[in-house]
């Protein structure tokens, strides 16, 4: 393999190319698989290497000194300025400064503390689609609901949520994600004006109360430090604010996933009535079997290889963690959903290394207590897929999950 690509110096694998921009495509499992049967680390388009190999996929995603981040959701040429730039994009030492920062308020106490407040909401919405008889479960709950969690974390005050959410919405189906504008101008103060304001005023606030602010994410943001005395300036928390409730989309998907598979699956649904301690496993072998994000983007800084492929400087990198997880050298019998499975390794759904999802602690919460109170409303209610639905999978490029989940209460 690696003396083919030397000869060809990146040529395109024709067999298995693909256009790395069609969501259908990149989220092709089917493909996926004979590709990574076949040849696991290939070049599908121009300047692309795919890697389908969980460890291969892994590799990539620690070595995060060879596999740059930036511009990982920018288009081609885009450059943003830093405090324009999400976490996830950004490379050391600015990466690590901030992500220490950070870690100290997405502790899994933390997202234990967010239980009671992310139960009652659960329980709030469900209450109203119920009351209702009909709705759409992905609209109604699975979308507005984790961005709510980590608003409420972030200490945004519960009265704001459907506003920062539904702006945050408008933010992410704009021309902004990929190219830092819009029509209405350049950086997130310009292309929204109201979402910038709101969160510029709360950054405000906890600036100003000083010991008197709240305990909660934001003053974390605003206020720490680091041992050398550098801080987040406010600029760039109003675009970490956005980018931890934007992030919250992939949770969604996972709760499409979970919850189309209770309303399909007989099986599943009374083995988890049946014993509830296996909800959590539920939602790890709903992250592994079905990822919520398809794949991440790298860029490599320098000639190299990886898994014995020559992958060369400038070269764009698809971490397909879809793929990865369900690479039979991994996970015996991977294209099945199991609940017993035993000592393999955790998937790749939060990534690896690192820029490991920070998020993953209350990613899971909300997995849970959604299963938990989802499955709870059965014996006074009859849950079911409204007739003549059709599962498609989400239009976006990166997200796989249901696009809808229309049902029937009665």
């Amino acid at each position: 393999m690696g003396s083919e690509s030397d000869e060809n110096h990146g040529a395109i694998d024709e067999a298995f190319a693909f256009d790395p921009t069609d969501p259908e495509a990149a989220k092709d499992l089917a493909h996926m698989a004979r590709i990574r049967s076949e040849k696991p680390i290939c070049r599908p388009a121009e300047n692309l290497v795919l890697t389908t190999r969980f460890a291969d996929t892994a590799e990539g995603f620690r070595d995060s000194k060879r596999y740059s981040s930036v511009g990982d959701m920018r288009a081609p040429g885009i450059v943003v300025p830093e405090e324009e730039s999400f976490l996830g994009e950004l490379d050391a030492p600015l990466h690590p400064k901030i992500r220490r920062i950070l870690l100290k308020g997405f502790t899994r106490s933390r997202a234990t503390e967010a239980e009671p407040w992310t139960r009652s909401e659960v329980k709030r919405r469900l209450g109203v689609i119920a009351t209702r008889g009909t709705g759409d479960l992905m609209a109604d709950l699975a979308v507005p609901l984790p961005g709510s969690v980590s608003a409420y974390v972030l200490g945004i005050p519960d009265s704001l949520h459907d506003d920062v959410m539904r702006w945050c919405n408008e933010l992410l189906h704009s021309s902004w994600p990929t190219t830092g504008k819009t029509e209405a101008g350049e950086g997130i103060e310009a292309c929204f004006p109201e979402l910038a304001s709101c969160l510029d005023g709360l950054i405000r606030e906890r600036a100003e109360s000083g010991t008197d602010a709240p305990d909660d994410l934001l003053t974390l943001m605003v206020q720490a430090k680091t041992p050398e005395g550098w801080s987040i300036g406010p600029h760039h928390t109003r675009t970490l604010v956005v980018n931890i409730l934007a992030g919250s989309l992939s949770a969604s998907f996972m709760l499409g996933n979970l919850l189309y598979r209770v309303m399909t699956d007989a099986d599943f649904a009374t083995t988890l009535r049946e014993n509830e301690a296996l909800i959590p496993t539920a939602v790890e072998e709903s992250l592994r079997l079905e990822a919520p994000v398809a794949f991440l983007m790298r860029t490599a800084r320098d000639e190299g290889s990886i898994g014995g492929c020559p992958v060369h400087k400038g070269e764009h990198m698809m971490l397909h963690i879809g793929a990865a997880n369900r690479d039979p050298e991994v996970y015996p019998d991977p294209e099945s959903f199991r609940l017993d499975r035993e000592n393999s390794p955790e998937h790749l759904a939060f990534g690896i290394g690192p820029h490991i999802c920070l998020g993953n602690h209350l990613t899971r919460l909300v997995g849970r207590v959604v299963l938990e109170e989802f499955l709870a409303i059965h014996p006074a209610h009859s849950v079911e897929l409204a007739p003549g639905y059709t599962w498609e999978c989400v239009n976006h490029l990166q997200e796989y999950g249901p696009e809808r989940l229309d049902v029937v209460i009665s």
